[in-house]
């Protein structure tokens, strides 16, 4: 999930002006349209706790990726600049919800013997998907037009979507699966007591 949104924000700056300079639109207006996802993209951060505590951590994740994918599909579709600045925010608010969240599951998931590790491996896929993703998205735009790549963002944060949505599968020491979301962390300390 992390490779998907990281790729998703490098690729979106990156081609955002390609597709606008297609549909006639002024770079000016391209560069106010990127810096509204990037606000969104910072804003969401505001409200990340109170989603948690509403949703809980998978279904926000699965949620705003997968937001993320239909979005980043709707791209492509010939809309006035008005209803891009919305696609456009709502992108940045869900790309924004996924970093810290994929990075603080990694987190919570890993053994404690091994976050480093795992938070090792997030960063290389990360970094792996900024050489990857670009040089994929290139290839597509030259084979399939420059609205490709969005299509392709558009599919890997869905499988990414789909990913998350996944309960983890981890054990703790005491053979009990790990609880996901407030909800569930809350009935098992019920149950304790």
């Amino acid at each position: 999930m992390s490779l998907a949104v990281l790729s998703a924000t490098d690729i979106l700056t990156a081609y955002l002006p390609v597709i606008g300079e297609d549909c006639g639109i002024a770079p000016t207006t391209i560069g106010l349209l990127l810096s509204l996802r990037a606000a969104a993209t910072i804003a969401c951060r505001l409200v990340m706790t109170p989603m948690i505590r509403w949703l809980g951590r998978t279904v926000l994740m699965a949620g705003s990726c997968a937001l993320a994918g239909l979005l980043c599909g709707g791209m492509v579709l010939p809309v006035p600049v008005w209803a891009l600045a919305v696609m456009l925010t709502a992108l940045g608010f869900c790309l924004g919800v996924g970093q810290p969240l994929s990075m603080t599951t990694v987190v919570q998931a890993a053994p404690d013997r091994a976050r480093g590790t795992a938070l090792a491996l997030r960063l290389t896929g990360n970094r792996l998907g900024q050489v990857a993703a670009p040089a994929g998205a290139g290839l597509l735009a030259g084979l399939a037009g420059t609205a490709a790549p969005f299509v392709m963002l558009g599919v890997l944060l869905l499988v990414s979507a789909g990913t998350a949505a996944r309960p983890g599968e981890r054990h703790e020491a005491g053979g009990e699966a790990p609880t996901v979301g407030l909800k569930a962390r809350l009935s098992s300390r019920t149950r304790l007591r």
